[in-house]
């Protein structure tokens, strides 16, 4: 049995497959009108979002170390300036 995040990752990259056509943009754009799952709420949707999240703007993804997830560079960085200020 798969998990919702496999699920959403599969689904996912067969949209992406479908569709090569398409631009990155018009492309989150149509995976958002076709959500796959029945409603936009619990399990199902934070896994959906989060391979939306991986796929369209890796970027923003923190990093999982050891189970715990770690701040970002930017984040890092933001606290440094952020403790010079105080």
């Amino acid at each position: 049995m798969s998990s919702w995040t496999d699920h959403s990752a599969e689904w996912l990259a067969e949209q992406v497959k479908a569709h090569p056509e398409m631009d990155k943009p018009t492309l989150r754009k149509w995976c958002a009108k076709n959500y796959p799952f029945a409603e936009r709420k619990g399990w199902a949707y934070k896994a959906w979002l989060k391979a939306m999240r991986a796929y369209f703007n890796p970027q923003a993804m923190r990093p999982v170390i050891r189970g715990t997830t770690q701040p970002s560079a930017e984040e890092l960085e933001k606290r440094g300036q952020q403790r010079l200020l105080d």
